[in-house]
C-alpha cells in the first residue's frame, strides 16, 4: 500500500459533472388530510411527499379535483376547519409547518411564504387601492412607516413592469385589467422576499399572450431573488416552460415524480402516459385525441388500492386490493404503479 512507503494516497478528485448539492427549502412528508363527515374513512390526500429547493419550480400537475389547491392550502395554513391534518411533517426552515400555532402561521404567510391565487379579483379588496394593499403586507412583517412601506410597494409594481406603476398605485382592483391584477398580486406576494413562493394556477384566467409574459416575469424575479417555487397547474405547456421537477398528482395521492426531462421523455404512470396523450399538438395528427375514461372519485368514495385503477386500462387485482408505493424508476424518478418499470413488467404487475 502507498501509506506502507511513505507515499501519502492520492485524494479522490471530484466528478467533474456532479449536480451541486439541493438546498431543500421545504420537505413534505407523508402528508395526510381528511375532511370531517366524509365516510369513506380514507384520506383526501394521502401520503404525499414532495420537496422543492432554493431557486426551483416544482410543478404539482393533474386534472381538476385531484387535491392540488387543498395541499398547497394546506402548506399555508389556510384549510377550512372542516379539513384536518392526519399525517405527516412539513419542515420549513427547521421548522415543522403542521405543528405551528395559528399565530405563528401567520407571522410566516406573507413573509417567509407566499400564495399568488388563481383569479385575483377574489384575493384582492376591491375597496382598497392596490398601493395600500401591497404596503399593508409591508408593514405586517416588517418595522416600516406608512411613506417607507408606500415607497416599497410602487418599486414593487416597477419590478413586475405594471405600466405607469405611479398611476396604478392608487389605482382599485376593478381599475386594472386581469393581466395586471395578476402583477400586483406578484408584487404582493414577493413584497417581503419570501422563501417559498406558492402559485394555484396563476395564469389559468389570462389569454395566452398574457400568460407567457406572466410566466416569463415570474421566472425572471425568481433568478432574481432564488425564491424557491411551487407552481400548481393542470397545463402540460406549462409544465415544460418553467418546471425543473415535477409531481404528478391524482386523487390526493403522488403518482409519479421526478426531474421535468425524465417525466416528459420517459413516464412511467398510466396517469401520467393519459394527460401526455391528451394534449394537442400544433402538427397533423394520425388519429383522434386519447383519452381518459371516468373521473375523479369524490372525496367519500376513494377506492381501495391504486386510486388510479378503476380508470387504468392495465390494471390487475393487486391494483385494487393494494396501493403501490412510489418506487425508483430512473434517477430521482419515482412511480406509484405495480407495473412500473413498464418496460419490466408489461406482462403484469410486479
Amino acid at each position: 500500500m502507498a501509506s506502507d512507503i511513505g507515499i501519502a494516497p492520492t485524494p479522490m478528485a471530484a466528478t467533474p459533472d456532479a449536480a451541486p448539492a439541493r438546498e431543500v427549502v421545504l420537505a413534505v412528508e407523508n402528508f395526510g388530510l381528511s375532511l370531517s363527515g366524509v365516510s369513506s374513512g380514507r384520506n383526501l390526500v394521502d401520503g404525499v411527499s414532495l420537496s422543492v429547493a432554493r431557486g426551483e419550480t416544482l410543478c404539482i400537475v393533474g386534472e381538476s379535483g385531484c387535491g392540488k389547491s387543498i395541499t398547497a392550502l394546506g402548506l399555508m395554513g389556510l384549510l377550512p376547519p372542516v379539513a384536518q391534518i392526519t399525517s405527516g411533517t412539513a419542515m420549513f426552515e427547521g421548522r415543522d409547518l403542521f405543528r405551528l400555532t395559528d399565530r405563528q402561521r401567520a407571522d410566516i404567510r406573507g413573509s417567509r411564504m407566499a400564495m399568488i391565487f388563481q383569479e385575483p379579483m377574489t384575493s384582492l379588496n376591491p375597496a382598497f387601492t392596490i398601493g395600500n394593499q401591497i404596503a399593508e403586507g409591508i408593514r405586517r412583517h416588517r418595522a416600516m412607516g406608512k411613506a417607507e412601506a408606500r415607497s416599497l410597494a410602487l418599486e414593487m409594481l416597477r419590478r413586475v413592469r405594471i405600466p405607469a406603476p405611479e398611476k396604478r398605485l392608487d389605482a382599485y382592483p376593478h381599475q386594472l385589467s386581469g393581466g395586471m391584477r395578476q402583477r400586483a398580486m406578484i408584487a404582493m406576494s414577493l413584497a417581503n422576499d419570501p422563501q417559498l413562493l406558492i402559485a394555484d394556477e396563476p395564469t389559468t384566467a389570462l389569454d395566452v399572450t398574457i400568460q407567457a409574459q406572466i410566466l416569463a416575469l415570474v421566472r425572471r424575479l425568481q433568478d432574481e431573488t432564488g425564491t424557491a417555487m411551487i407552481l400548481i397547474t393542470h397545463d402540460l405547456g406549462v409544465v415544460a416552460e418553467v418546471a425543473d421537477q415535477v409531481a404528478v398528482m391524482y386523487a390526493g395521492r403522488i403518482v409519479e415524480s421526478g426531474p421535468v426531462d425524465a417525466i416528459f421523455a420517459d413516464p412511467q404512470h398510466p396517469y401520467t402516459i393519459g394527460l401526455m396523450g391528451s394534449v394537442p399538438s400544433l402538427g397533423r395528427r394520425a388519429g383522434r385525441l386519447a383519452t381518459i375514461p371516468g373521473t375523479v372519485p369524490p372525496a367519500d368514495r376513494m377506492p381501495a388500492g391504486c386510486r388510479f385503477a378503476p380508470r387504468c386500462p392495465f390494471a390487475a387485482p393487486r391494483c385494487t386490493a393494494e396501493a403501490p408505493p412510489a418506487q425508483l424508476v430512473g434517477p430521482d424518478h419515482r412511480a406509484a404503479c405495480w407495473f412500473a418499470p413498464l418496460e419490466l413488467h408489461a406482462g403484469g404487475p410486479a
